[in-house]
């Protein structure tokens, strides 16, 4: 006897069915990520590729050339405090930079909080273009962060 009424339902889902309800729900899907067009803002740099390949190339520089002995990202104290004492013109001319660039050079801990040593030139409330480098200066363990700042 069951098995007559199974056969014999006649509740169903049609194609119309299905695709009304894709339908409605493509609309309202595309109209609520209308409705948020900075969701994915925080993830993009409105600093343009020029600039975060110059601060790319200023950050390979210096630990290639403040690097001493056989490991690359361990720096010359002496030779990174004169260089982060120069001036902004001087740091443009060093790595090759245009002259309507500005430039940031900090090194801070690991967590952020504290700012060892960096440029006196500021870069808040900008979009700047930042590469970061894991490093070691004598003095400061376990390591710091070699930050540079193009805008």
């Amino acid at each position: 006897m069951a098995r007559g009424r199974l056969l014999t339902d006649e509740r169903g889902q049609t194609l119309q069915d299905f695709a009304v309800g894709i339908g409605v729900f493509l609309v309202v899907f595309i109209f609520v990520l209308s409705l948020f067009p900075g969701l994915l803002s925080p993830f993009q740099s409105a600093a343009g590729g020029a600039e975060r390949a110059q601060a790319e190339q200023v950050t390979t520089q210096m630990v290639e050339n403040l690097s001493e002995g056989s490991d690359l990202h361990h720096l010359n104290e002496t030779r990174l405090w004169r260089v982060l004492d120069q001036s902004e013109s001087d740091l443009r001319d060093r790595y090759g930079l245009p002259r309507t660039t500005n430039i940031n050079i900090t090194v801070e801990t690991l967590s952020g909080e504290k700012t060892i040593n960096g440029t006196d030139n500021s870069f808040y409330d900008r979009q700047v273009a930042t590469s970061a480098r894991i490093v070691t200066v004598e003095g400061y363990s376990p390591a710091c962060r070699l930050v540079v700042r193009v805008w």
